[in-house]
């Protein structure tokens, strides 16, 4: 059996086990305190650091501003090199344009000089004196471009110049766009049901009429040729004998239609949002599809006219009436709203660089700045006893700065203020 070893054991009393503990404790709150210095230094350290990064951040910020304003100086020095360009090419194109035309109206001066019995030659010299005026306008160093807009005076009471009641063969049945011989001042409007253009002198006289296709719509003359938009075909008419020279089918509905001084033929595509770029042979030249974020389902475009290098197009169940876009397609700004109008179809600028629109159901004619501020509304109650608005449609400007309005209406079929 084995026998068992006494261990020797220690005895602590009770205040040795009371100095231990309070030793351990000690031990333990200087460990805390180191920890909580080096938790002090490393938020310390943090701070300096996120000090340091935000005025790194701060350099990078400013240098990138910097650099950012450098690049737009520099873009918008380009930008007024381009423009600058662009005028002065706008300018020599103008030049040898108006040049060429001044060539061919001496020939035709001198030809009908040399007839015995045709004194056209006067009204050609007159047309000379204009283009000789033009190419004096266009070589000035402030351009058009540059001019400022003129705000007419519209605060006296109208009245209006003439007006023409539709009866007979004069009746205007549905009217639409209206184009104005520079030379004769002759009045040319597109009468859709009718399917004819009637042709009226600057005094409102019913001249005659010239037959087209179906549901005439657009217009656009120069010194030869008429030019005519009916549903899905575009007719060139001879205006010696006011006959068709030429015809050319389409693809899709076109409307509206302006020229421009490069001698093309700009067509309002109805349904593509579009405008067909044709020569004056009719032979389609491109097609400038209409970059724009305004557009509905239902959207439509109606008319265009070309000022300034600009086209400005008139949308149906648009946003907006009226669009400004660059002769490539690039919206350039957005003018008129819908709520301004409450239809039209057809508007017209006048040399003031002003708006006219008719308002069909609302029987006015509202005036609208370049920027696309309302000038002035003209409607019944400003008028004179006179003249009447009702149902206006087709709208130009003539010579003499005077507003043409063909209307669906019996008693005041044309009216001129």
């Amino acid at each position: 059996m084995a026998t068992r070893v006494p261990v020797e054991v220690e005895l602590i009393e009770g205040n040795e086990w009371e100095r231990r503990l309070e030793i351990l404790v000690e031990q333990v709150q200087h460990e805390k305190d180191k920890v909580r210095d080096i938790f002090l230094q490393l938020h310390s350290l943090l701070a300096v650091r996120e000090q340091s990064l935000l005025v790194e951040l701060d350099d990078v910020v400013v240098r990138a501003r910097s650099e950012v304003k450098e690049k737009t100086d520099v873009l918008q020095e380009l930008q007024k090199a381009r423009e600058a360009l662009d005028r002065e090419l706008t300018k020599n194109k103008l030049r040898e344009v108006l040049q060429k035309n001044l060539s061919t109206l001496d020939e035709k001066i001198r030809e009908e000089k040399g007839r015995d019995v045709n004194v056209r030659w006067i009204e050609l010299e007159w047309k000379r004196e204009q283009l000789e005026q033009s190419i004096i306008e266009v070589c000035k160093v402030v351009t058009l471009k540059e001019r400022p807009f003129i705000t007419e005076d519209y605060s006296r009471k109208l009245r209006s110049v003439w007006s023409h009641e539709g009866t007979g063969p004069s009746r205007i049945d549905c009217p639409q766009q209206i184009a104005i011989d520079p030379i004769s001042e002759n009045i040319y409007i597109v009468d859709n049901k009718a399917h004819n253009i009637k042709i009226f002198n600057k005094e409102s006289k019913y001249l005659y009429n010239i037959p087209t296709p179906q549901n005439p719509c657009g217009i656009a003359l120069t010194n030869e040729s008429i030019y005519v938009s009916a549903d899905k075909t575009i007719v060139k008419i001879g205006r010696s004998d006011n006959k068709t020279a030429k015809s050319v089918k389409l693809e899709n509905h076109v409307r509206g239609m302006d020229i421009y001084i490069n001698n093309m033929l700009y067509v309002c595509e109805s349904i593509n949002l579009s405008i067909l770029l044709l020569d004056m042979e009719l032979k389609v030249q491109k097609g400038i599809i209409l970059n724009t974020p305004h557009i509905t389902y239902s959207t439509r475009i109606t008319s265009i006219q070309l000022y300034q290098d600009n086209m400005y197009v008139k949308f149906h169940n648009s946003p907006f009436h009226i669009l400004i876009f660059s002769l490539d397609g690039e919206l350039v700004r957005c003018i008129i709203e819908k709520t301004e109008i409450l239809f039209c179809n057809f508007f017209t600028i006048n040399q003031f660089g002003n708006i006219i629109i008719p308002d069909y159901f609302g029987n006015k004619i509202n005036i609208f700045s370049n920027s696309g501020e309302l000038i002035h509304t003209i409607s019944n109650s400003n008028l004179a006893e006179d003249g009447m608005l009702m149902c206006s449609q087709g709208v130009a400007i003539d010579k003499n700065n005077r507003i043409i309005i063909a209307q669906d209406s019996l008693k005041y079929n044309l009216i001129a203020f």
